[in-house]
């Protein structure tokens, strides 16, 4: 069965004129055009869909039936066909944003909830991972941009800068070091360091200090809340970026500046080189451009 919206459209426009000269007008055509697309139509699908005589002309019982397909039809042909065009305008549509989880806690939905208010149709998917895969997912394009720490070099990606994030001490408000209002590094040595796994952008920094200082790891912990948790309880130190600090606002937990650290975290927004984004990925591209202030 061949149908076409055609046909469905004359079939509505003549189910409510009751009249074939002025159904043909309402749809544009010539009455003979029209005469021809009701007459296919019927033959398509096989019966009658009006009673007809010298006055008027009247939807029969299998008319009544079929009108009701015919408006679902044209309903959701009309939906598709708008669909179709928001999507091609950088209307609706989604993204896959790959993101480090020090960010995806509360830097990224803020930017989200933003960008939503202009964008309203276009749904974001968030793919919270180590800086690695984040790389990876933009190589394989299982993610469209991806926003990660480091130093990006792979000649398949592009990165710019969005900004760089300072690191802060957090300890327990009971050790000796919570007494300073800023801290230098070699006061770390001796302490008990509990440092993130490797793999973590954040673990990328603090081995760089270790080969610098006497500090030594005693444990290892991926979460932000499960390092809070030990902290909280006095079981170490640590280091972690500004962005993550809303995660140790806890009574036991101090968190000092450095003042003799001059190392930051580079955060950088990412995509595939050869890969031209989708109109709503570049729209979102570039409103993380446009709104990258951190605070």
């Amino acid at each position: 069965m061949n149908i076409s919206i055609k046909q469905l459209r004359a079939f509505l426009a003549l189910a409510e004129m009751e009249n074939f000269t002025k159904a043909s007008e309402l749809v544009n055509l010539s009455q003979p055009a029209f005469s021809a697309l009701i007459a296919t139509l019927e033959q398509e699908i096989g019966f009658r869909l009006f009673d007809r005589d010298t006055r008027k002309v009247q939807l029969n019982f299998d008319g009544f039936y079929f009108i009701e397909l015919a408006r679902n039809l044209v309903h959701s042909y009309d939906n598709t066909i708008e669909n179709i065009k928001r999507y091609a305008n950088g209307e609706e549509g989604c993204i896959t944003v790959a993101v480090l989880p020090s960010l995806a806690v509360k830097w990224l939905p803020e930017v989200i909830a933003k960008f939503y208010v202009e964008n309203p149709e276009i749904r974001v998917k968030i793919l919270d991972t180590q800086w690695d895969r984040c790389l990876h997912a933009i190589i394989d394009n299982s993610a469209d941009i991806a926003i990660a720490a480091g130093t990006p070099t792979l000649k398949d990606i592009q990165a710019e800068l969005l900004f760089s994030d300072d690191f802060y001490l957090i300890c327990h408000r009971q050790n000796e070091l919570a007494k300073k209002d800023s801290v230098q590094l070699k006061d770390l040595e001796g302490q008990q360091f509990i440092a993130f796994s490797q793999g973590t952008s954040i673990r990328l920094y603090t081995d760089q200090l270790t080969q610098l200082y006497n500090i030594q790891y005693t444990m290892e912990v991926r979460q932000l809340t499960t390092m809070m948790g030990l902290i909280a309880v006095n079981q170490g130190v640590s280091i972690t970026t500004g962005l993550t600090l809303f995660q140790f606002e806890h009574d036991n937990i101090a968190i000092i500046p450095f003042k003799d650290l001059s190392l930051k975290r580079a955060v950088y927004l990412i995509k595939k080189k050869e890969r031209q984004l989708s109109q709503q990925a570049e729209k979102l591209y570039n409103f993380i451009k446009k709104n990258n202030i951190k605070d």
